[in-house]
């Protein structure tokens, strides 16, 4: 089976740099736990001001917090394809000025995960603390038979923020039109060139 890693990518689009007020802090986004009890109801996020000409929305926002921003047309596709593994958190997307520019919008936070990196063949750096978790992948080796072929969307379990997709959900994306979102070939996947 082949597998996608996805990331928001455009040359226009609007670029958020920060959480809303209130949410748990950046980490929390990559552990693939439930957050929803703790994010705040009616967060807000707005366009980077480092960015002041980039105002396009697509339905994946690039951002700088390492989440899934996306709007609510990529979680009704993943409902459709019955994938029950993510929760939508939902937020307002402003303007730089703050003014209200989208909803419909929220983090895609994706829960578990997989084991899907081969440690022994990819070319990784390991935390020297956990002595586990990888903190960059180059030539991404896929474990062999470790991945419930059931899984659709995953994150890396030794690296977490690392999120993967399956071909029925890169096909479903493509073929519903989604845009702002780049998928690369998991097998070889450099995270330096991506």
């Amino acid at each position: 089976m082949s597998y996608w890693v996805i990331k928001a990518e455009s040359v226009d689009g609007a670029i958020i740099d920060a959480l809303p007020e209130g949410s748990p802090t950046n980490w929390k986004f990559s552990r693939g736990e439930p957050l929803a009890r703790q994010f705040p109801a009616g967060g807000k996020v707005s366009f980077s001001d480092h960015f002041p000409d980039r105002r396009k929305l697509y339905d994946f926002v690039r951002n700088t917090v390492g989440v899934l921003l996306v709007s609510s047309r990529v979680t009704q596709v993943l409902e459709e394809l019955k994938v029950d593994n993510a929760e939508f958190l939902p937020v307002t997307m402003c303007d730089h000025q703050w003014n209200p520019a989208a909803e419909g919008y929220g983090i895609l936070n994706v829960l578990g995960s997989q084991d899907v990196i081969d440690l022994d063949k990819s070319d990784c750096d390991i935390d020297p603390i956990t002595k586990k978790e990888v903190t960059r992948v180059g030539n991404l080796v896929l474990t062999q038979g470790k991945i419930d072929p059931k899984a659709d969307i995953f994150r890396a379990r030794n690296m977490m923020e690392l999120i993967l997709v399956s071909e029925r959900v890169r096909n479903a994306f493509e073929q519903s039109g989604l845009t702002g979102f780049k998928l690369h070939v998991a097998e070889g996947f450099d995270d330096m060139f991506a």
